[in-house]
C-alpha cells in the first residue's frame, strides 16, 4: 500500500518571490533542452541521455547566465 501526504504551505512574500525565480529558473531550463530535443527529432538524430543533457543546459547554463545560479 502506498502512503499520500498532502502539504499546504503558506509562504512569505520572501519566499513567495525565490520560488517564483526557481520555478522560473526551471522553467527556463526545460524549455531549453525541449527546443534542443525537438530540433534533434526533427533533424533524425536520437536523443541524448539525461546526463547528456544535465551537462549541456545545467551546468553550462549556470555558468553563462549568472542569474540561473
Amino acid at each position: 500500500m502506498k502512503a499520500r501526504y498532502k502539504y499546504r504551505i503558506y509562504p512569505n512574500h520572501v519566499q513567495i518571490k525565490k520560488l517564483s525565480q526557481l520555478f522560473g529558473c526551471c522553467r527556463y531550463v526545460w524549455n531549453q533542452s525541449l527546443a534542443h530535443c525537438n530540433q534533434l527529432y526533427a533533424n533524425g538524430v536520437k536523443k541524448p541521455s539525461n546526463s547528456e543533457l544535465q551537462k549541456q543546459f545545467i551546468t553550462q547554463a549556470k555558468r553563462e547566465l549568472l542569474w540561473l545560479k
